[in-house]
């Protein structure tokens, strides 16, 4: 892994200073150096990402870096009853996921996640792109509606 990280440990390196973004644009020509000397490049571990050269698109596919989709049916069902001419009772019914469809976090997590799974050099690289976590547990926040399994919630109102 890089040593020598840009500010805030963060594994970008501006202009030409990383030798091996520098080899992999002057393999791909002077245009190629050219726009890693403006824009820099990202490098960790064994993993390379350099700009196109000037006046190409490169060689990425499009959407490389979209997470998965994000799917969540919620359902509320409400009923009053009139007990009194003055009291009322309301039963209520709620279904969070009502689908119980799994979302599955991004790889680089979210409040409190880590980068366990963006660096395919590291242990664990088998799983490079796919954290098996979903997004309230990656966030250390089990709440109602952020990505966890079926929830059903009851409640009983009198209301007078």
């Amino acid at each position: 892994m890089n040593t020598n990280q840009g500010a805030g440990g963060i594994p970008y390196f501006a202009g030409t200073t990383n030798p091996t973004c520098l080899a992999k644009a002057q393999a791909n020509g002077p245009l190629a150096v050219a726009s890693l000397a403006n824009l820099g490049c990202y490098a960790n571990g064994s993993s390379v990402l350099i700009p196109p050269a000037f006046g190409s698109y490169g060689t990425t596919g499009p959407n490389i870096f979209r997470g998965m989709p994000y799917y969540n049916v919620d359902l509320s069902l409400t009923k009053s009853v009139s007990i009194k001419e003055r009291v009322k009772a309301q039963f209520r019914a709620e279904f969070f996921n009502i689908f119980n469809h799994p979302n599955i976090a991004n790889p680089f997590g979210g409040p409190g996640g880590d980068n366990s799974y963006t660096d395919p050099s590291a242990e664990g690289g088998v799983s490079f792109g796919f954290r098996p976590q979903t997004p309230d547990v990656v966030s250390s926040n089990p709440v109602l509606g952020s990505g966890g399994a079926r929830a059903i919630q009851l409640g009983l109102k009198l209301i007078f």
